[in-house]
């Protein structure tokens, strides 16, 4: 990062840097903790620099900055070479901590992430403005290439996860289906260490994949933190309340279509990136096992619901 580029830029916004520190972790780029002096008043920021080819998110800001806004803190975003941002210090994210949670304060917090997803689903999307969002292989590809190196350096890996999820696509016809739900503007990535509260609300970091698509595309991915039957029931229930306290009504058959695909798609992402994360460090060997079994589990029992939905149709047809 370049030190006095950033000191000028605060200088610009009549801010003074009095301290950084670099916040480690598998991101898209170099992020600093930062704090500065704004007149008399010491304020906490994120210094965002983003890396070669990860920069979608400062076109996203430019393109649909009136919409972010009301669900980020962004203070200031420098479109000239090195593209960066600057946010507010929200704080940690609310996936610190959510485990250990009662099971009501979990439902609370979610509910409250549901109701903001439910807020910005609603508004007029801006299609010339954000990509298409669409399922392809991309995330199976990717899946098997992280689950066959595991396979190859630890002996603890099972060759049947990368049937299971190959026989999920192929069985379903993942890759070639189109969503049904009216399409909406989607986060693209609202996972928990996306997710903040501050002053009494819920913010959200990371617009980078911003598109219009399914809004069933965000609430699976806010799934992919949960690992509990009941929480998992919860989720989709309550955000049809969500929408339908809005005036939204969504197709029930559409709704529950694209919620199974789109949820299969994104537990294979998400074992994709967990994966990753194992390989960098930032996991556990028990944590990666326990999260690779339950969403190999989850792929095994929605794959298998979508079986038995598409032959009650087939025979309703046939009679």
């Amino acid at each position: 990062m370049r030190v006095n580029l950033m000191i000028r830029r605060l200088r610009d916004m009549d801010r003074d840097l009095l301290s950084m520190e670099e916040i480690g972790g598998a991101h898209a780029g170099n992020i600093y903790r930062i704090e500065a002096l704004s007149g008399n008043r010491r304020v906490r920021y994120i210094y965002k620099e983003f890396a070669d080819g990860r920069n979608q998110e400062v076109e996203i800001h430019r393109n649909i900055a009136d919409i972010v806004r009301p669900f980020s803190r962004v203070v200031h975003v420098w479109d000239a070479s090195p593209q960066a941002m600057l946010m507010e210090d929200l704080g940690s994210p609310l996936k610190e901590g959510f485990y250990t949670m009662p099971a009501e304060e979990k439902r609370i917090m979610i509910g409250d992430i549901l109701k903001v997803f439910a807020s910005f689903h609603g508004l007029n999307p801006v299609k010339d403005k954000l990509p298409v969002h669409q399922i392809s292989s991309e995330w199976l590809d990717w899946c098997l290439d992280q689950l066959g190196k595991l396979d190859s350096r630890k002996s603890w890996a099972r060759p049947q996860w990368k049937r299971t999820i190959l026989e999920a696509y192929e069985r379903l016809d993942i890759p070639h289906y189109q969503t049904k739900c009216t399409p909406v503007i989607t986060h693209g990535d609202p996972h928990l260490e996306n997710v903040f509260y501050k002053d009494e609300g819920i913010w959200l970091i990371d617009w980078e994949w911003a598109a219009i698509g399914s809004p069933l595309r965000d609430v699976t991915i806010l799934m992919q933190d949960v690992y509990e039957d009941e929480l998992i029931a919860f989720v989709p229930e309550f955000y049809l309340r969500c929408m339908r306290e809005r005036g939204i009504i969504l197709d029930d058959d559409d709704f529950w279509s694209d919620l199974s695909y789109l949820y299969i798609d994104h537990l294979t992402m998400m074992l994709a990136w967990e994966v990753e994360k194992y390989f960098q460090g930032y996991l556990s060997e028990e944590r990666i096992r326990e999260i690779i079994e339950w969403k190999i589990g989850e792929i095994e029992r929605v794959t298998g619901e979508e079986d038995r939905n598409h032959s009650i149709e087939r025979n309703s047809h046939n009679e």
